[in-house]
């Protein structure tokens, strides 16, 4: 069958109940990626008593072992034949570690280790987390494009991921932070508490995926070209075809600009999320309690501006309402540099509403165009490539997750970032200007570096029409 036939034979149109226990998914990663990303490296400096520098180096080299094992796990779920299907198997074993290896995470401080020893634990526990997290995240990315059939039905079906991920959003940057305060604050027991409660949530979540699974609807996928007998994989072949396929991926033009601009876009996250708990306890003098209060607001507007970025969507096209979205969001970023001492209480909410409004855009329309990248591929080449698509975009993700820690980690050792569980410790005037920077415009930088890369995406759904023929 070729590949164009195979796109015509796509899956019905999604159900609401399959939609949204697939889309549940996104609570449990979004948990983890927001609280891992707001509190990692405060964790490492202020508890662990690990080098801020030393600190953001360890999250660079879990995310780097990324890049190896990604489009490994793509490939190998590319052709999986099980009596589940492709990409069910690995949301259950990525399901069960995930939360086993967050908890782990968070718990390190009981060991009673500082330094050198905590960092080498640390780095394991991180590689650990981060193989869990590829091993769920990748195959549960590559399922749209299996599952949703057309241009707008994979609109309408990454907006369910979308509310679930911004509801995994506040669970990770509003949760956490409550469950950190209420449970002893800045000491061990307040993050061994949060780590516990969102880790078992999340491998609950996970498993209603892997169960939600077993109903989605699932259209023909083109054979996998490769060194297979009897559905077995050549174990040689398969180790070496990852990394040939990322080489034919990265030929798919729509798909490479994209994973760029995602680049950009996530350590525009990454980045401010590193500096939130420094930005706020060092500069606005304000607590966790009040950093769940702006992820809140965060949230919240972000949650129900879903629809009415749909709508926008439809009307002027994803790439359009991309553009014109990151430059609103590099604004509002951007206005974070102008806060003076004793501004209204306002202005901070009136940011979360902007910022998490603007965010909640970018992050839609990212999503909604990364199916079609993969449709676009797989006409193009005639394979099913989403497996290691997946794995190359989820390996851009934990980049750019990666990217904010290593560069707020090493501005801060720079200046001279005064080490101490005590938050009222005064900190020299070059750490707090480093942290008003790295809140505001660095990120921005990073908004307005990827409006040149949409300008160039071209595809849209009249070229897919004419592609399917």
């Amino acid at each position: 069958m070729s590949a164009d036939t195979a796109v015509k034979k796509a899956a019905p149109t999604v159900g609401l109940a399959p939609t949204l226990a697939w889309a549940s998914g996104s609570f449990a990663t979004g948990a983890l990626f927001n609280a891992m990303a707001l509190f990692g490296l405060f964790f490492m400096t202020s508890v662990l008593g690990i080098a801020p520098a030393v600190a953001g180096t360890i999250i660079l080299i879990a995310r780097v072992y990324d890049g190896i094992i990604d489009p490994l796990i793509g490939a190998v779920s590319d052709r999986t034949q099980h009596r589940w299907g492709p990409r069910r198997i690995y949301l259950l074993i990525g399901a069960l570690g995930l939360g086993a290896s967050f908890i782990s995470f968070f718990s390190l401080g009981l060991l009673g280790v500082e330094g050198t020893q905590a960092g080498f634990l640390v780095t394991a526990v991180l590689l650990l987390y981060s193989t869990a997290y590829s091993i769920f995240s990748i195959p549960y990315l590559a399922m749209p494009p299996e599952i949703a059939p057309g241009y707008d039905e994979r609109t309408r079906l990454m907006s369910f991921r979308v509310g679930f991920q911004l509801a995994g959003v506040m669970a990770g940057s509003v949760g956490a932070p409550a469950l950190i305060e209420i449970s002893g604050g800045g000491e061990q027991g307040g993050y061994q508490m949060m780590g516990l409660i969102l880790g078992l949530a999340a491998t609950a979540l996970c498993l209603v995926v892997f169960i939600g699974a077993a109903w989605l609807p699932q259209s023909e996928r083109p054979q996998k070209d490769g060194p297979q007998k009897d559905g077995d994989v050549d174990a040689v072949s398969l180790l070496i075809s990852p990394f040939t396929d990322i080489a034919k991926v990265i030929g798919n033009a729509p798909f490479r600009l994209l994973t760029i601009i995602k680049l950009c876009q996530l350590a525009v996250l990454s980045t401010v999320l590193a500096c939130t708990p420094y930005f706020f306890g060092f500069v606005l003098k304000l607590g966790p309690a009040q950093i769940s209060e702006f992820y809140l607001v965060f949230g919240l507007v972000g949650l129900f501006s879903v629809p009415l970025y749909r709508w926008i969507i439809a009307k002027f096209g994803k790439r359009e309402s991309y553009i014109a979205l990151i430059l609103l969001y590099a604004v509002a970023l951007a206005s974070w540099i102008v806060w003076t001492p004793g501004e209204p209480k306002a202005f901070l909410f009136a940011r979360a509403l902007a910022i998490g409004s603007f965010s909640t855009g970018t992050l839609l329309c990212a999503l909604a165009m990364l199916p079609d990248t993969m449709e676009y591929d797989r006409i193009q080449s005639g394979e099913a490539r989403e497996g290691i698509m997946s794995g190359v975009w989820t390996f851009t993700e934990n980049l750019a997750g990666a990217l904010g820690p290593f560069i707020i980690g090493v501005l801060l050792q720079a200046n001279g970032l005064i080490q101490s569980r005590d938050p009222s410790v005064e900190q020299p005037e070059a750490v707090l200007t480093a942290v008003h920077w790295g809140t505001s415009i660095v990120p921005a930088i990073f908004c307005v570096i990827a409006v040149p890369l949409l300008l160039r995406y071209r595809l849209d759904e009249a070229t897919l029409e004419r592609m399917r023929g």
